[in-house]
């Protein structure tokens, strides 16, 4: 069974052989191990991350339908279960005022009260940009896929153009039209939320 195509096995697996699907996972893991290491995440919590993926990629599984290859498949699935578990952690180490509220309320009396100071700056800034991070990762959201996985992947994880052309099976100048298309998508979608 090892000597089986990608596509062999994808559709034994589908078909509920479970070997099939073992020895595909298998197969993948190692690739998925070394994609997972382009990502900012704990060495701890890496190995969760592995697990994470390699689930979405059973879960998902039905959803491979054989344009592309599968590894290309298999990289965006990985991706998404990645990027999914950093908001997760993100979300989960964000805690509010009222958990530190002592030492919050002690820090604001050192603090001089001068109106328009420095640090009402500073807080207006944070506030600012944080609202300007949510607007842009819901108009991200509203992307269509093939636009928003090519800006993930070029903007946040780094892919080059033509690594990201290989992956998708297509020219670079295809992939530098769909980048431009998705920012002026982009744009459009911030200047209406602002």
């Amino acid at each position: 069974m090892n000597d089986f195509s990608d596509s062999k096995l994808v559709e034994m697996s589908r078909s509920g052989n479970k070997r099939a699907l073992s020895v595909l996972l298998a197969r993948y893991q190692p690739v998925i191990q070394r994609q997972l290491q382009r990502f900012p995440v704990e060495a701890a919590d890496r190995s969760d991350l592995v697990q994470d993926a390699m689930l979405q990629v059973i879960r998902r599984l039905d959803t491979f339908r054989g344009d592309a290859q599968f590894s290309t498949w298999l990289y965006r699935v990985t991706a998404n279960a990645a990027l999914m578990r950093m908001r997760s952690d993100r979300r989960r180490r964000q805690t509010s005022f009222d958990d530190h509220e002592p030492e919050a309320e002690a820090a604001m009396h050192n603090v001089p009260a001068t109106p328009g100071g420095e640090w009402a700056l500073r807080v207006d800034q944070r506030v600012e940009e944080k609202h300007r991070r949510d607007r842009l990762e819901r108009a991200l959201d509203e992307l269509p896929e093939g636009y928003r996985d090519v800006v993930l992947e070029h903007y946040l994880e780094g892919a080059p153009l033509q690594e990201l052309a290989d992956r998708l099976g297509t020219t670079e100048s295809s992939v530098r039209s769909r980048l431009h298309r998705a920012r002026t998508v982009l744009r459009e979608r911030l200047r209406e939320a602002a």
